[in-house]
């Protein structure tokens, strides 16, 4: 039967041998037709393919210009060949995917993932502003530690999410979205006080993250480094719902496939990028953030400290004193700190400074603002075109490329059992357990009032085989 199936997949989309026998010479057309793009191949010793990393030069060249935050998934290919794509993504100023790079391997392994980062590493170095999210699969935190030890690593508050609420009987959604509530808050006492009170109120979710996860992984308040607004990631996991169709296709196929879509986005991104009118300086997501909390800030009451260092202090809507410090960019909020753009007691600052103080080195309100929120970054991010690869009548191929040795399509080992329709699920991550079947097998109500000697002592043991499985499927449950 599985032979039948390599078969016909073989007259629908053609024969495996044939297309990873023109990788190479795939990958050559790839590199040229979009320059400063890194490719890796890598073969077993029977040079079966084994690895495949790809990142275009167009990604490579605007991720300078985005925030230092990647985050990073896998997920498995639904094809004869098996394997895992990995998409290694970052996030535009204006919530916009930006995929860097992507990667096809063997499994969710130690050796594929230290492979990847290290090869990810030739185009995105190692630095102390780098951040990295994820989920907690150990093979993953492991191989980032091992190549990037300068960056910062964060974990998905999503997925910790759907760990902590199988800690609960009852309310696990109310539980998963209070715990991503809590993860969210800028405050470190604000953080303090909600906690204490999940703790206090779900004591078995609170044992479960002291013991298993590091608060500066995942509470905004506790992180180390720059990880703006991405709590999660989820960025990626979408890309891998965008490409749920090429994931069923075969290797070439599926590269092209992600190569168009990675086209059509920075296009449309281009474009987003040119509209609007010159003066427009931001972009539309923070513009339109400023704009609502300009005239909420101007309306605080904000009084100087220290003028020279730019240290004032200003009361909030909600009566609190809050302490701005516009040299250093920070409120004791910690929104200034973390977004990286003002919040409304620093907007309140602002005015008040700009009105009054005048100091020489600020002239407006964007002196105050990341430069990775600005429009001229965010369409230097976009402007190479990126270009899929000629169909193959097409393609000038160096001899030394078609006359290299090309790799054999993976050995695939047909395994017993339905194929695989989920992902693994990450470390300490759980899944909805199917609730057991209450019915007792060859138990009829006839059997509750059959009174002869015989079925007397059946019907008693029965009934406390089957109490007692019932009671236990009833505990796994809870």
């Amino acid at each position: 039967m599985f032979e039948r199936k390599k078969l016909a997949v073989a007259d629908i989309r053609g024969d495996p041998e044939k297309r990873y026998r023109i990788l190479p010479a795939y990958l050559y057309m790839l590199e040229k037709t979009n320059p400063d793009t890194k490719t890796s191949l890598v073969v077993d010793k029977d040079n079966r393919f084994r690895y495949l990393f790809v990142a275009l030069g167009a990604s490579i060249e605007g991720f300078e210009y985005m925030r230092k935050v990647i985050t990073v998934d896998a997920t498995f290919l639904k094809t004869i060949e098996g394997g895992c794509l990995i998409i290694a993504t970052a996030q535009d100023p204006n919530l916009h995917h930006y995929p860097i790079a992507f990667a096809v391997v063997d499994g969710e392994k130690n050796e594929s993932w230290k492979w990847f980062f290290t090869t990810l590493k030739t185009v995105i170095p190692d630095s102390t502003e780098l951040v990295f999210v994820s989920d907690r699969n150990p093979s993953l935190i492991k191989a980032v530690a091992e190549v990037y030890p300068m960056s910062k690593h964060g974990y998905c508050i999503w997925h910790i999410s759907h760990n902590v609420k199988g800690h609960v009987n009852h309310g696990r959604d109310e539980v998963a979205l209070l715990f991503r509530k809590v993860a969210c808050l800028y405050s470190e006492p604000e953080f303090k006080k909600q906690y204490d009170d999940f703790r206090e109120r779900y004591p078995s979710c609170a044992r479960y993250l002291d013991k298993s996860v590091e608060v500066e992984r995942w509470a905004k308040c506790h992180f180390p480094g720059a990880r703006y607004n991405i709590d999660t990631s989820n960025c990626a996991e979408s890309l891998n719902a965008v490409f749920e169709k090429a994931r069923r296709m075969s290797l070439l196929p599926m590269l092209d496939t992600v190569i168009e879509k990675m086209s059509e986005w920075f296009n449309r991104h281009r474009k987003d990028a040119a509209e609007g009118p010159s003066s427009r300086k931001l972009v539309p997501l923070v513009e339109n953030k400023l704009h609502n909390r300009t005239p909420k800030g101007s309306k605080l009451t904000v009084t100087p400290l220290n003028t020279f260092q730019l240290e004032y202090s200003v009361i909030g809507a909600d009566g609190k004193t809050y302490s701005v410090d516009l040299q250093h960019k920070t409120c004791s909020c910690r929104k200034f700190d973390i977004d990286k753009y003002p919040c409304r007691h620093a907007i309140g600052a602002i005015i008040k400074c700009l009105k009054h103080d005048r100091p020489l080195q600020l002239s407006d309100m964007y002196d105050f603002i990341s430069k990775y929120y600005f429009i001229t970054l965010w369409a230097k991010a976009y402007r190479r075109t990126i270009y899929p690869v000629p169909h193959i009548t097409h393609w000038m191929v160096p001899k030394e490329v078609a006359a290299a040795k090309c790799p054999l399509p993976p050995d695939y080992k047909k395994r017993k059992g339905r194929h695989q329709e989920k992902r693994h699920p990450s470390a300490g991550e759980s899944r909805p357990r199917p609730r057991p079947n209450k019915y007792i097998p060859n138990r009829g109500l006839a059997s509750y009032f059959n009174c002869s000697q015989g079925t007397e002592g059946t019907e008693g043991a029965e009934g406390t085989e089957g109490a007692e499985g019932t009671e236990g499927a009833e505990g796994a449950e809870g």
